[in-house]
């Protein structure tokens, strides 16, 4: 109890720009993350200053939007950059298409830091996440953040030394007198926080609800995970004379149906262009599960749910 009383700061269930993301698995639809502007991303001309092909990442935008709206699944953008100039304008950009909220993300804490520090000087930090605090984010870092004016970040709860269903839950909470994933992310002045259990591979699918579970029942803030990192990179699947291009895609579909089922408040889904197979995919899901529930009292929290938009 005192525990949970601890992490009280933290949202269980909250809006960034457009989107509503956390609660009870059912009330509020699974939120999809699709990358855009990452590594040899064919739309990026020049990954240092940010040039890019301003029409196909309009048309991306586009069919996502289209999507939402019509299957009842909100989406955000993980804006990959490798310098503070690029970051800035491919931000710069969506920010005048779209009001998807954008986890701002970098290899280096340094390059996340300068580019938070310019949005901020030009006043577009609304609708900002900080992607990410994790077990190599330092004071520093953490001390600048809670100076600047943005209360969202992704969590990695990664646990190098355990793969069993808590241990993520245990690098959150600061197990064996370590401090917590949690505890960096209050210095940082955080209070909209998205958990993202590490997805190692496709085995590891299996074992990623157990984990899920065990936070949200502990601290009822949202959980996701990324399994784009084991469709995308497996063996398997990446065998493309035993695996065509409709194959791959409706395998990948159902692994991010089967962890929205399973209660993840959010997915990275990889590539923004996943959109068009994985969405209605988590859409189905999403309704049909919330459907059934109702006769336990559970209703969507929202008159966009997919509930309301494919049954």
């Amino acid at each position: 109890m005192e525990q949970k009383k601890l992490y009280d700061c933290f949202e269980k269930d909250f809006t960034i720009g457009n989107v509503r993301i956390g609660g009870d698995y059912g009330e509020i639809p699974t939120v999809l993350i699709g990358s855009i502007f990452y590594m040899n991303h064919r739309i990026v001309k020049d990954p240092q200053t940010g040039s890019f092909d301003e029409e196909k990442a309009g048309a991306l935008i586009k069919t996502c939007n289209a999507l939402s709206e019509q299957l009842g699944v909100k989406y955000m953008l993980d804006v990959i950059g490798n310098t503070p100039e690029a970051l800035i304008r491919y931000i710069t950009f969506l920010k005048g298409i779209t009001d998807a909220p954008i986890l701002l993300n970098a290899t280096l804490p340094e390059v996340r830091i300068a580019a938070l520090q310019e949005l901020n000087r030009r006043g577009m930090l609304d609708g900002i996440v900080y992607n990410s605090i994790n077990g190599f984010s330092t004071s520093e870092e953490l001390e600048v953040l809670s100076r600047l004016p943005i209360q969202a970040s992704v969590i990695q709860a990664y646990n190098p030394g355990s793969k069993k269903a808590d241990g993520p839950y245990k690098v959150l909470t600061g197990k064996g007198g370590k401090e917590g994933f949690l505890d960096k992310a209050a210095r940082a002045g955080m209070t909209k926080i998205m958990v993202d259990i590490p997805a190692l591979d496709l085995s590891n699918m299996g074992t990623i609800p157990y984990a899920a579970r065990v936070i949200k029942e502990e601290l009822g803030i949202p959980v996701g995970t990324a399994p784009s990192n084991a469709t995308y990179a497996s063996p398997w699947l990446r065998n493309k004379e035993t695996i065509s291009t409709e194959q791959f895609r409706a395998v990948d579909a159902s692994v991010n149906s089967y962890l929205a089922a399973n209660g993840c408040n959010f997915l990275f889904i990889g590539p923004l262009d996943g959109c068009r197979w994985v969405m209605p995919s988590v859409a189905a899901v999403n309704a049909f599960h919330v459907y059934g529930k109702r006769s336990g009292g559970i209703c969507p929290l929202t008159k966009e749910h997919p509930m309301y938009k494919v049954l």
